[in-house]
């Protein structure tokens, strides 16, 4: 039997992304898992492809309008896939000979549709091979707008939106650091090990490991290899963690003993860098609608050696199934987002939004915010927290939400974050945006629920 080419794994995880809504990192694991014969080089080539051909879909997609005599939309989904790969390696990978790229995705192509298909596919990259430097994309002067989208692949709507907001300069700034490779961020499980002393044994690894400049368990790998092949992953030392993500733990500032609810939790890093930071006592309900899910935050726990999770499964919009008085001293709400904060790790992301999805997850936002909102104790704190960038999701949720619940406030920020970190605090909430702050997009309000006592005499901040 003929073993498959990285470019033909490449077509299977592409097609996958757009029929099941898998991440692209889970569906290489499983693929570097199946083929085994992968070598270390093949499975880079792989992930090249994979999340070029993701980032730089717009723009492909472009090439091909330009080239295809068949229009665009009536192009079935493989076949398209098929130009995406050959057009991103003609494009971008200037050590890809343009005929290996052109033959391979031939042969792809006559393995699907037959020689039709393949004559189809080879007409396009030929000529496109022969022509691409006779192409003229929008001047940045006539269309700013048109222009960055088909430049740097992303969305019109999107750019649109962003250059309405923030200016075309800015605009450019943030789309080219989307299509950046993003650093790979590990948090340190520091119920097993000392951040220093996992830099020590990954840098034994011949990996290149540095402290994170906020996060006290952070760890930046400059040029990793592919996550499956991290060593010290299975014995549970670490998990994959961007460092904003990590600093949403610090502004709950859960403690020892606590009762805590982390209300949207999988896949399950905040909940357990809270178990962490409780120093594995107390209890933690992690709440979720799935229960694959929560059993992904089962075994992560397993593997972290972290006892006091509870998970439990239902809606957080609705009554929760625990006991009717139960309440919680302090309670994370890390909200289903339009996740717009995370397009440099996540560029499929900017594909399957839409600008109508914002408007729908705000409403949901909401609705989960209302409800979890009455499961907080009297002195109690309520967080909530987007990987986002647009006010719909972040502010406008918190200000409709507090000027409903009068009982609950906004609490500082800055008492429970590290001097270091007070350049995210903006208007009384932690923001992150990139490119400016190297990291993904956050947003986090920290909110006290008033004792009945103390709230005549409170004033918001």
């Amino acid at each position: 039997m003929r073993k498959k080419t990285p470019r033909a794994i490449c077509l299977d995880i592409l097609k996958r992304i757009e029929e099941a809504d898998r991440h692209p990192d889970t569906l290489l694991t499983d693929s570097f898992k199946q083929y085994r014969y992968l070598t270390p080089l093949d499975r880079a080539f792989l992930t090249e492809l994979a999340y070029g051909v993701l980032r730089w879909r717009g723009k492909l997609d472009g090439m091909i309008r330009h080239f295809s005599k068949v229009p665009f939309e009536k192009i079935e989904l493989e076949v398209l896939n098929i130009l995406r790969l050959g057009f991103y390696q003609i494009l971008f990978l200037s050590r890809t000979p343009s005929s290996a790229a052109v033959n391979e995705s031939v042969e792809l192509a006559k393995r699907i549709r037959g020689r039709g298909g393949a004559g189809f596919v080879n007409a396009i990259l030929r000529s496109a091979i022969r022509q691409k430097d006779e192409i003229r994309y929008p001047e940045i002067s006539e269309n700013s707008a048109l222009h960055i989208s088909v430049v740097q692949s992303h969305p019109l709507w999107l750019v649109q939106r962003w250059v309405k907001e923030m200016g075309v300069e800015e605009t450019l700034k943030v789309c080219t650091f989307n299509n950046q490779i993003s650093p790979l961020t590990l948090r340190t499980n520091n119920l097993k090990m000392k951040r220093k002393d996992l830099i020590e044994k990954l840098m034994e690894k011949e990996l290149k490991a540095f402290p994170a400049t906020f996060s006290e368990e952070g760890i930046v790998l400059q040029d990793p290899p592919p996550t499956s092949e991290l060593p010290f992953i299975k014995e549970g030392l670490y998990i994959i963690q961007d460092e904003a993500s990590q600093l949403v733990a610090s502004i709950l500032d859960p403690k020892p003993d606590e009762r805590i609810l982390d209300g949207c939790a999988a896949p399950g890093g905040k909940t357990t860098h809270m178990a962490q930071k409780m120093e594995n006592r107390g209890e933690i309900y992690a709440l979720d609608l799935s229960k694959g899910k929560l059993d992904l935050i089962e075994e992560m726990c397993q593997r972290l050696g972290i006892k006091i999770v509870k998970t439990i499964k239902g809606n957080a919009a609705q009554s929760l199934p625990v006991p009717q008085r139960l309440k919680f001293d302090r309670i994370l709400i890390d909200v289903p987002c339009s996740g717009f904060g995370t397009l440099r790790r996540n560029p499929d992301l900017r594909w399957k939004r839409r600008e109508e999805d914002i408007r729908r997850l705000s409403e949901l936002q909401s609705s989960i915010l209302r409800n979890l909102s009455g499961y907080v104790k009297e002195g109690g704190i309520l967080v909530y927290s987007t990987c986002t960038v647009f006010h719909e999701e972040n502010e406008d949720v918190v200000e409709k939400f507090l000027d409903e619940h009068p009982e609950f406030g906004l609490d500082p920020i800055g008492e429970v974050l590290p001097e270091e970190c007070h350049i995210f605090i903006e208007n009384g909430y932690f923001k992150t945006f990139p490119p400016k702050d190297e990291m993904d997009g956050f947003f986090v309000a920290r909110m006290v629920k008033i004792k009945r006592s103390l709230a005549k005499f409170h004033t918001p901040i």
